[in-house]
């Protein structure tokens, strides 16, 4: 008796062991779901992209990041992006929208150099979607030249590729509110001493700068700027470019020669 529960469990646990190799599509969102869990942005280097992104069987999408984060690459615009990036992906995580359909990652060029020749990139920072079940297309490749860096800019292309909404969520700046907290408290107490000599505010001249001041801010651009996070320069086919040829696009480099 003892003999055949021993044959019948050994039976069982073999059972289990090839029902487990023969679906590698649940072990794989598992370990997704798990990484995804721990951090919104789930760091790949060439075996795991290998393993996650390009091996089949796959039903779900991964937005990439491909970026060159250390100081030694010189990419000033990484850092941006990658902060970016990390908005957009804590936000999904946080969101109702989160399900195991859809996953963030980021290579990093030294830890997976293999995946930049892979995919015949020469820059950084990249960001690529790579649909369920198929190769990616031209606009699976996000064209930062074009939209900028933002946060919401980034949703909004996951929305168009994926049909996932992400509402982005941003955590208070605490240190804005006190920086203007602390100037308006400054300005009234300046105000309160020379409450007897504030001639200054009746002068026309003195309000005539200071609106030729607004208005060639706004003319600049620079409030377009800190709506849409455009990139400093763009980098398209390694030729710095200061003037966009989009009608509906600037660079924060351009706006300043403007404002010269």
């Amino acid at each position: 008796m003892r003999q055949l529960v021993c044959v019948v469990f050994v039976c069982l646990c073999t059972i289990l062991s090839v029902l487990s190799k023969e679906n590698p599509l649940s072990d794989k969102i598992q370990q997704l779901t798990e990484l995804s869990l721990k951090k919104a942005v789930i760091r790949l280097n060439a075996e795991r992209f290998k393993h996650f992104v390009r091996t089949p069987p796959r039903n779900y999408s991964m937005i990439v990041m491909l970026t060159a984060l250390s100081p030694q690459r010189q990419c000033p615009m990484c850092k941006q992006a990658h902060d970016e990036f990390q908005v957009v992906a804590e936000s999904y995580r946080h969101s109702n929208a989160f399900s195991n359909k859809l996953f963030f990652g980021m290579v990093d060029f030294d830890e997976g150099a293999e995946v930049f020749q892979y995919l015949k990139l020469n820059s950084a920072p990249v960001f690529m979607h790579f649909p369920a079940k198929m190769k990616p297309k031209k606009g699976d490749q996000m064209d930062i030249g074009r939209t900028g860096l933002s946060a919401e800019q980034m949703a909004k292309w996951v929305k168009d590729r994926t049909e996932i909404q992400i509402p982005i969520y941003r955590a208070p700046d605490y240190s804005k509110f006190a920086f203007v907290a602390l100037s308006l408290i400054m300005i009234a107490g300046l105000i309160y001493v020379k409450r007897d000599s504030l001639g200054i505010l009746y002068n026309n001249f003195v309000w005539g700068i200071f609106v030729i001041g607004v208005v060639c801010y706004f003319i600049s651009g620079q409030t377009w700027n800190l709506i849409n996070g455009p990139p400093f320069v763009s980098n398209r086919k390694n030729e710095m470019e200061i003037f966009a040829g989009d009608s509906n696009m600037q660079y924060v480099a351009e706006t300043y020669i403007v404002c010269r």
